[in-house]
Parts: C-alpha cells; sequence; structure tokens
C-alpha cells in the first residue's frame, strides 16, 4: 500500500484508541518508516540517499518489514513511550501489507515465507482503485474519528453515548488533576431522582465526592447514579498540596484527610491533600 493509506489506517487506530497530536504524529512515522527499503515510496522519495542502498542491501518488504523487528522496538516502549508508538505504527503498516497481493516476508531474513491475510482474489494491488477505496474510508474513518478522540477513545465515548455510570468513574480516574464535573441522573437513598451537574472534588474508595448545593455527596454513601457524562473543564486544572501538619488556608479549598473530603472556608484548618485554586497556606503547624 502507498504512504498515505498506511497514514491514514494508523492515523485511525490512533484516534480510536484516544490517542494525543504527539502520539499520533509519532504512529503516522512509524506508519512509513518499513518503505524506507524503496526509493519509489512516500518516505523512500524524501531519503533516496538512504532507501536506495536500503532497498539494493535487504529488499523491499524484507528485514524492514518483519514482525520481530517492530514488535521489539514495541517491547522497547516499557522503557520509552515513543518506542512503543512507533513500533505500533509499523506493525501497522506490516498487517496492512498482508492484505496486498505481493504479501509480506514477515520474519525476514530468518525466513522468506509470505504472509498474507486473504486469499489471492480477495488482495489488493498497491495503487489500484480498492486501495484507493481503502484511504476514502479510513481517511474518513481518521476525520470523523477526531470526536472519540477528542472525548478520549472508544471507551469513553460509548460512556457518554449511554451514561454508564462505571465508565464514568474510570474516565474521570484517567484525567488527572483537570477539573471535571458530572452531569446526570441522581438516585438518593432515599428513592428520589433528581437531575444534577455537580462538581467532582474526587474519588473516596470506588465511589466519588462531589460538591451538591450544600453538602459534599458521596457515591454510594448518599446515592448512585443511574445516568452520568463526563464533563471535563476546558483549560482548566486543580492546584494541589500536601501537608505534612496543619495550616490554615487563606480561600476556600477541599481536603482529603486520608480517607474523606471535605470543604474548608478562609481561616479554617485544613492537613492531608489540599485541592483548589490559587491556594494560599498560612501558618503551618
Amino acid at each position: 500500500m502507498t504512504g498515505p493509506t498506511h497514514i491514514a489506517i494508523a492515523v485511525s487506530c490512533g484516534i480510536m484508541a484516544g490517542a494525543g497530536r504527539a502520539d499520533l504524529a509519532l504512529l503516522a512515522g512509524g506508519a512509513i518508516i518499513p518503505d524506507l527499503d524503496t526509493p519509489r515510496s512516500f518516505i523512500g522519495r524524501v531519503f533516496f540517499p538512504l532507501s536506495i542502498p536500503l532497498n539494493k542491501w535487504l529488499g523491499h518488504r524484507g528485514p524492514l518489514h518483519s514482525f520481530w523487528l517492530w514488535g521489539l522496538v514495541a517491547i522497547a516502549g516499557i522503557w520509552w513511550k515513543p518506542a512503543f508508538i512507533i513500533g505500533a505504527g509499523a506493525l501497522l503498516h506490516i498487517f496492512a501489507d498482508c492484505a496486498t497481493v505481493s504479501g509480506v516476508r514477515g520474519f525476514a531474513p530468518w525466513s522468506e515465507k509470505l504472509f498474507v491475510l486473504f486469499k489471492r482474489d480477495w488482495r489488493i494491488k498497491t495503487g489500484s482503485g480498492a486501495e484507493i477505496i481503502i484511504l476514502v474510508v479510513f481517511g474518513s474513518f481518521a476525520w470523523a474519528g477526531g470526536y472519540v478522540g477528542a472525548v478520549g477513545g472508544i471507551r469513553a465515548m460509548i460512556g457518554h453515548l449511554t451514561g454508564a455510570p462505571k465508565i464514568m468513574v474510570e474516565e474521570f480516574r484517567s484525567k488527572g488533576l483537570q477539573q471535571c464535573r458530572v452531569h446526570g441522573k441522581f438516585r438518593w437513598n432515599s428513592g428520589l431522582i433528581e437531575q444534577v451537574d455537580w462538581l467532582i472534588i474526587g474519588t473516596e474508595g470506588q465511589g466519588l465526592a462531589m460538591q451538591g448545593i450544600e453538602k459534599i455527596v458521596r457515591t454510594p454513601k448518599h446515592g448512585e447514579f443511574l445516568k452520568a457524562r463526563l464533563k471535563p473543564v476546558k483549560d482548566v486544572k486543580w492546584e494541589v498540596v500536601k501537608l505534612k501538619g496543619w495550616a490554615k488556608t487563606g480561600s476556600k479549598v477541599y481536603f482529603l484527610d486520608g480517607a474523606k473530603w471535605h470543604t474548608a472556608k478562609a481561616g479554617e484548618v485544613v492537613w492531608g491533600q489540599i485541592l483548589g485554586h490559587n491556594i494560599s497556606l498560612e501558618n503551618n503547624l
């Protein structure tokens, strides 16, 4: 397949996995690196001083198209994350080429065996009309998948569409210090069902602590969500301070005493983990 098609396939997969811009760029780069072994490729024409000798030495779809090489690169991601992303992009390239007429020598130079995904009549010829269709499909998928990536990947999208409370909590845990709200139907232990839009303070065990109208609301202590969708607050992050002793706060903050979240107004004593904005602490005791 050609370079643009490999890029479209890799970026589509990355977007559906919730990858950020930097990771998508690495994924796209990894998706065309294997074709350095031919000067006729998308990347080979740019780096022809390198691709010409590589082609003479290795041939096309040889060692640079091997599962073992890029599998090792991906495993190196244990120590350096970009290696995993680049390796994943290259492996996507190889699997895509397995769907072409020529196939791939997936274990070269140790084996000349060709790896293919389909019988010959179903395989795609590079540059053919069938490949153009694949490029259009995955290109459109990548474009439409921008929404999926924006909400954090497939699982987050499913949670947003279905309002699944468990997925909402898992998605909140992945947001780090980004400030988030939760919107949904909440059933109090009394049986009352209420539509709510609360600021999430943090987790308590497997549940959440949220700022209600008059008090901190906790799940499952006070009730449970029937449906809930996470609403990250764009470009707003919490500040966090961890205290070894006690201190007075100069502004409203939330603090975790080890088990529960509490609210503190200016002038009140706080301890443990402090959460807020423009945190000001005085007389640390």
